[in-house]
């Protein structure tokens, strides 16, 4: 039996913390595994689980916080799942350490006393990424790219799956969606890595050419304190010409903390998930949505490159690109989406399924059936189990680069 301390948060509905929970309901799982928690201080303050709420079911709950502290019973091993990014200098506890980058890794990516990077893979210490995009800019921030092992997300079919026919239509009704009009939607917060201003161009540009489209967005400032609404401000002082009354009519902005079920249900009502990001470590919401039988749209070049095949998503062709950002105290790296190859997409859904169905719903099975957050788990459950687990990943990801 082996103990495993995780330390991170629960309770909200930040993505470390969304991780975090669905590994924790899986690992809880494993008979030799005996599993403790130690909740570390939230990256905002005014973050909380009343208002923030992860939305999973009582007794999801009831499993993600039946972990305590382990007190003064030894660790075999520590899995670290928080940001900023955090060592510990003095332990000799091995350590896994979660680790996700959008644009790119800097000084601030760490706690004070925590930026060396050889803490994080010193003897069979091991950082633990979801995706091949997050992988490389570790690598280029300067990690041992033998001590990273990508694990991809998963999705709980369970909780994200099709609605129903009779579901769609009386939530389609509930939001005042019309039957004939096309509904894209995007959950992203309003960061200029999530890509939200491309989104919100390319649509208004559509929506000159398709009257009967929607654009559902999910405000996202109960996290980062920032508005969708500032955002569609701005571009109507931009271009008043696009942002006219009916395009801005056609915008619907969905305030408020939603459950796992309630997101289910607005995957579900839209014809399309359209993520023109510019960075992003994973982008869940995108698995999520086809999970629910909603096909997507996404920035190729990127995190989702990784899963995102042509069955399932349409890729818009991007451009690489490079930042300076003092504020981030280092260099940026991103795929600036094409705006003419994103309207296109968006357009093959006004007239037409976008995606075939009989492809998509193919397409959509392998991928619910191959990203399961049991498969996840089994992974790092590998890693915990076997020291030298890393030494064995990385030969096969660079057999399989």
């Amino acid at each position: 039996m082996l103990n495993l301390l995780i330390e991170g948060w629960r309770g909200v509905n930040h993505s470390f913390a969304l991780v975090n929970q669905c590994q924790i309901i899986e690992l809880l799982k494993f008979d030799d595994l005996r599993l403790f928690h130690r909740d570390l201080p939230f990256a905002m303050p005014h973050w909380n689980a009343k208002t923030l709420d992860a939305g999973f079911s009582a007794a999801d709950k009831d499993r993600i916080e039946s972990l305590m502290e382990p007190g003064a019973r030894p660790i075999d091993c520590v899995y670290r799942i928080t940001s900023p990014f955090r060592a510990d200098p003095a332990s000799h506890v091995r350590t896994l350490s979660f680790m996700v980058t959008e644009l790119g890794l800097s000084e601030r990516s760490f706690e004070p006393g925590s930026t060396q990077l050889d803490l994080y893979t010193r003897d069979a210490n091991l950082i633990v990424t979801p995706t091949r995009w997050s992988r490389d800019r570790l690598v280029e921030h300067g990690f041992d790219a033998d001590k990273i092992r990508v694990v991809t997300h998963g999705v709980r079919s369970d909780t994200f799956y099709p609605l129903t026919p009779e579901e769609r239509s009386a939530n389609r009704a509930n939001l005042g969606l019309r039957a004939d009009e096309v509904v894209f939607l995007n959950l992203g917060a309003a960061l200029w890595n999530k890509g939200i201003d491309v989104l919100l161009l390319g649509f208004a540009r559509l929506k000159q050419q398709q009257a009967s489209i929607k654009l559902i967005l999910k405000d996202q400032r109960g996290l980062y304190g920032i508005s969708v609404e500032q955002t569609v401000k701005d571009l109507s002082a931009q271009h008043p010409a696009l942002f006219n009354a009916e395009t801005l009519a056609a915008i619907q902005v969905v305030h408020g903390n939603l459950s796992q079920a309630q997101l289910r249900l607005m995957y579900g009502v839209a014809d399309c998930y359209v993520s023109p990001y510019r960075a992003e470590g994973f982008n869940l919401p995108v698995l999520e949505a086809i999970a629910c039988g909603t096909p997507a749209v996404v920035t190729e070049g990127g995190a989702t490159d990784d899963f995102c095949t042509p069955d399932v998503a349409m890729r818009v062709a991007s451009t690489p690109g490079t930042m300076d950002m003092p504020e981030r105290g280092g260099v940026s790296r991103f795929c600036e989406p094409d705006p003419d190859a994103l309207v296109a997409a968006m357009k093959a859904f006004c007239t037409g399924p976008g995606i075939a169905r009989h492809t998509f719903a193919q397409g959509r099975q392998r991928l619910v059936e191959s990203l399961t957050w049991q498969r996840a788990t089994r992974e790092l459950h590998q890693l915990i189990a076997d020291p030298f687990a890393f030494e064995k990943s990385a030969l096969e990801q660079r057999a399989t680069a």
